[in-house]
């Protein structure tokens, strides 16, 4: 059904979809009969900006020394193994709030407020849903999904509450954006954050989270979006956190940053106990993407890292805790795949809304694409229906086990490829000399198993010539099929950077008032 419904949008034949809609609807509500709740559990979700999966104490134990983290992933929580995301920033969020696959939502990274990109108006995002449920929204941290106009900002796409930034990146201390001509980038609500800038970022977004939840009414279920600026660059640290006896100054700078997150994890937690919500919470903890290997993230020993569509990429460090998750499932690991869109349907479906509800059918914009997994979190040794494709990129897709890569990605910082392997220490100096180069992937593209070689070592292209071609005609269907966010209809009253920073006292804003 989905490789129809893919054909169908890429021929642009096929206009009534509901009879797809109606079966897979079914299926979830089937799947789901069993985990729906009748009091809505409170949900807290933490995006670690870059964050390497090799750069985590349950896979490195070298890593951090932060009290309590390790037990509460390894004790308290589930990990997903085969948690997957976009590879690189806001395509990932903008899967996560629209329940799509970044094929048909968005695969650029907008640069700065100006750009028409990230989530298309037109859709409907897991806030907005989960407020039909009742639910009281607030997000902390950076947003990256489109802030050319007031329209796009964060409390105008469901959130109640609204305090981080809206661009790519900033600096950690002055929050002082280089995608915004070095305008100060920080938001409050419907305004500038006055006043709020000058403190380090894991510092400032760790103190709103746990008074945003000090703060609300536990009667109410809540929903928090809490996507850390850390670990992204620039790499700014607070000597406190650092590791004396790394020898090497940006991974010890690094592996500083990501015990800041651990700490500001834990404080979270500690907030919800304290106001009796931990029980009925569900939080799930993901990197957004596989680390920059060419700067100083680590995803040993998968290939690839941040820009690859290798596991390195893509294949992050995920797991999920709090009072919600099944106590037999508590300290064992999934090993079953999961899209960021699978968790932003079985997010909803958790809420209490019907499969239609959660569903988001609007005329111009594809609909939703993920699928029900509430029985990840409460089931042992669930599976993902078979037939259930990931796809990663209109470069990338995967089928169950099976693997296909059109491509290997280079860039600037890695120009022989940057699908290649580190060690388990990682970086040891500024060269970044891969410990195995990427070998690239032949024309027809790469085949893996990744059941049998999650590593990627193996090309299996040649051995297996006719999966390898059916594998990369599917792909070509889902790429005809490619939708990126563009939209401009409503974008009116629009200024220059300059001219809204400057009416804004020198912060960045959006261009456009409608």
């Amino acid at each position: 059904l989905q490789f129809l419904y893919f054909i169908g949008i890429a021929k642009k034949e096929l206009r009534d979809y509901t009879m797809f809609r109606a079966c897979r609807n079914a299926m979830m509500l089937l799947a789901g009969a069993a985990v729906v709740s009748a009091n809505p559990p409170h949900l807290v979700v933490t995006f670690v900006d870059d964050l390497g999966r090799y750069n985590v104490p349950w896979y490195n134990p070298n890593q951090t020394k932060t009290a309590g983290i390790v037990d509460l992933v390894q004790t308290e929580g589930i990990i997903f193994d085969r948690f997957y995301t976009f590879k690189f920033c806001s395509p990932t969020r903008s899967s996560f709030l629209s329940g799509r696959f970044p094929i048909h939502v968005n695969q650029q990274n907008p640069k700065g407020v100006g750009v028409v990109g990230g989530i298309d108006l037109r859709m409907k995002l897991l806030p907005e849903k989960l407020k039909n449920a009742g639910y009281e929204t607030a997000m902390v941290g950076k947003w990256h999904c489109g802030a050319r106009s007031v329209a796009n900002l964060p409390i105008n796409r469901g959130f109640d509450y609204h305090f981080g930034f809206l661009s790519g990146g900033e600096d950690h201390n002055t929050q002082r954006s280089y995608e915004t001509e070095n305008y100060v980038d920080l938001w409050n609500n419907n305004g500038p954050a006055y006043g709020r800038n000058g403190t380090y970022s894991c510092f400032l977004y760790g103190r709103q989270a746990v008074e945003t939840i000090m703060n609300h009414d536990p009667s109410k279920p809540l929903f928090l979006y809490l996507p850390f600026h850390d670990v992204h660059g620039p790499f700014e640290d607070r000597p406190q956190y650092e590791d004396p006896s790394v020898d090497y100054e940006a991974r010890k700078v690094l592996q500083a940053m990501v015990s800041c997150v651990a700490e500001a994890t834990m404080n979270v937690t500690k907030a919800l106990k304290a106001k009796g919500m931990w029980n009925e919470t569900l939080m799930f903890w993901s990197s957004d993407n596989g680390g920059p290997q060419y700067e100083s993230s680590n995803n040993y020993p998968f290939r690839g890292g941040k820009g690859t569509d290798f596991e390195g990429g893509t294949r992050v460090a995920a797991f999920a805790t709090g009072g919600m998750v099944a106590p037999e499932l508590r300290g064992t690991t999934v090993k079953a795949a999961m899209h960021l869109a699978d968790l932003h349907t079985s997010l909803c479906l958790m809420s209490g809304q019907s499969p239609a509800q959660c569903d988001d059918i609007v005329e111009g914009v594809p609909p939703t694409d993920g699928i029900d997994l509430r029985t990840y979190f409460t089931t042992p040794n669930a599976t993902r229906p078979v037939g259930a494709d990931i796809i990663l990129s209109n470069n990338s897709y995967i089928d169950g086990d099976w693997k296909y890569v059109a491509k290997t990605t280079a860039s600037k910082k890695c120009p022989q490829g940057c699908g290649y392997w580190t060690g388990s220490v990682w970086p040891i100096n500024n060269n970044h000399t891969p410990v195995t180069p990427d070998p690239g992937c032949p024309a027809d593209g790469c085949l893996f198993n990744i059941g049998t070689d999650p590593y990627e070592h193996h090309d299996l292209s040649s051995q297996y010539p006719q999966r390898l071609q059916a594998m990369k005609s599917k792909l070509a269907s889902y790429a005809a099929g490619q939708f990126q966010t563009s939209w401009s209809g409503g974008y009116d009253n629009c200024k220059t950077l300059n001219e809204v920073a400057s009416a804004n006292g020198g912060f960045a804003a959006p261009l456009c008032t409608k």
